[in-house]
């Protein structure tokens, strides 16, 4: 089984674990508010990592991944919001070049660095202080691609993609929270012919007021 389905069969179990079992796992006086006492707005933060799942990157590191997001929850079970982010992976090959008419390897470090601008829906499934997400959504990644050895050279391309994910939020106080989370990324570069597909792998801070 590859690393994808991996990653997809863990956001599918992390998505319907029992709410009995969450509930059973926090202390009787959590920080989950009642409904009427809870806030609608909420700013959050995503710090981790980007593993690529493309054929095109497989020889990439391991990436870095932010996200700042703004979300609107219209009921305790479901939110709509829109987030930036930045996502980069680097990889050092060797490339054969002629010099004065002789083959020559050089290394060669490559960079790719994609901005996006998504909006996303939340369900969610408050279990006293804990809850449990999915999420899904789409929007625009931006991408600089460079490569950089005796000279140096790169290209942008902007894309559209979509994506799936789930997660679990602790709420240690009434508005303030801390979780993991997971996503899955669609997208592929139109005019460079890359896929960018690949998992989201983040720590989640977050208010709600």
């Amino acid at each position: 089984m590859s690393s994808k389905w991996h990653v997809l069969l863990f956001l599918t179990l992390l998505a319907l674990a029992p709410p009995t079992f969450i509930r059973d796992s926090h202390a009787a006086d959590g920080g989950q508010a009642p409904p009427q006492g809870i806030g609608n707005k909420v700013v959050g933060f995503k710090l981790g990592g980007y593993f690529p799942q493309s054929s095109e990157l497989e020889n990439f590191d391991v990436g870095v991944h932010g996200e700042v997001s703004v979300e609107r929850n219209l009921s305790q079970y479901f939110g709509i919001g829109a987030a930036i982010g930045l996502f980069q992976m680097n990889n050092t090959t060797n490339v054969l070049v002629s010099q004065g008419g002789t083959l020559t390897s050089v290394s060669t470090d490559q960079t790719v660095r994609s901005t996006y601008l998504i909006l996303n829906a939340t369900l969610m499934i408050p279990a006293g202080a804990f809850v449990p997400y999915v999420e899904g959504g789409g929007g625009y990644y931006f991408t600089h691609i460079k490569e950089s050895s005796s000279a140096s050279n790169s290209k942008d391309d902007t894309s559209f993609g979509y994506h799936a994910g789930a997660g679990l939020n602790w709420f240690f106080t009434k508005d303030y929270y801390i979780g993991l989370g997971g996503r899955y990324i669609w997208t592929k570069t139109n005019d460079l012919n890359i896929r960018l597909d690949g998992v989201l792998a983040d720590v989640n801070l977050g208010i709600r007021f």
